[in-house]
């Protein structure tokens, strides 16, 4: 089975889905390049920031359609549910978010958190990647279903106050997961995002503070750098790697190396 690697925080504006799109964006360059499989994406937010991002604008299906209509959670369902990223990411498939999917966190079904996880069954390969985007929230139905379908954690933190508690409370609650459902659920890394060229004393020490929190959990050389091609390449809903100049080779070869960690496929 191909790597299902969510990008995770419980604080927003750290780079959440910026790196799940940059993610996205680094795998598809690789099949692009010969890399054999299909890439694909997951919104559980109901913001759709990713499915945006990602060109799409009306998705006939949408994760809410597909939590919502599959109560028995039926193997392999997410077939049906994937639509095609736009032109401009072309071999990338999409499970779609939309606003309604928030209705889901009042979800009464029992079994709800498995859903998504028996959908995904049998339908990616062992040279496919799976990229999901989380909503920045403590736990949360969506985020266990999420979690417990995913094997592999990115988690994002801006060196500040909101970088460093959206990290730690994304521990506890993969923590929270791991105990109660025994899901072997493997953090890659806590990874520093949206980090300009000069750090600040407080940069340097909120970083300090990580490492000494998680070891090697905390990985400085995956840092994710702060360009502003990232936010217009965000708003022409292409991707980075798609750019050529200085900036475009930093961002992609971070989201590269942060794949990498994850062992997504080659």
């Amino acid at each position: 089975m191909g790597k299902r690697i969510a990008s995770y925080s419980e604080k927003g504006g750290v780079g959440k889905s910026a790196t799940a799109a940059g993610m996205v964006a680094a795998a598809r360059k690789r099949r692009l390049d010969g890399t054999a499989g299909t890439v694909y994406a997951a919104d559980l937010d109901p913001r759709g920031t990713l499915t945006s991002e990602l060109g799409i604008n009306a998705p006939a299906f949408t994760m809410n359609d597909l939590l919502a209509m599959d109560p028995k959670g039926e193997r392999g369902l997410a077939a049906e549910a994937l639509t095609d990223a736009s032109e401009d990411w072309s071999g990338v498939r999409v499970i779609a978010a939309e606003r309604a999917l928030a209705n889901r966190e009042a979800d009464q079904a029992t079994g709800f958190e498995f859903r998504l996880r028996h959908a995904l069954d049998g339908v990616l390969g062992e040279d496919d990647d799976l990229i999901f985007d989380l909503p920045p929230r403590a736990g949360g139905k969506l985020v266990t279903a999420a979690l417990l379908a995913a094997t592999h954690v990115i988690i994002p933190a801006t060196l500040n106050e909101d970088g460093r508690i959206g990290a730690e409370e994304a521990m506890e609650t993969i923590e929270i997961i791991r105990d109660s459902y025994g899901h072997d659920l493997q953090v890659v890394a806590i990874v520093p995002s949206i980090v300009p060229g000069g750090r600040t004393t407080l940069a340097d020490a909120i970083g300090k503070q990580l490492a000494a929190t998680y070891g090697d959990l905390y990985r400085d050389d995956l840092a994710i750098p702060r360009h502003t091609l990232r936010e217009q390449t965000r708003y022409a809903c292409v991707p980075v790697t798609s750019q050529t100049g200085r900036e475009a080779a930093a961002l992609s070869a971070a989201y590269d190396s942060i794949l990498t960690a994850a062992g997504a496929t080659k």
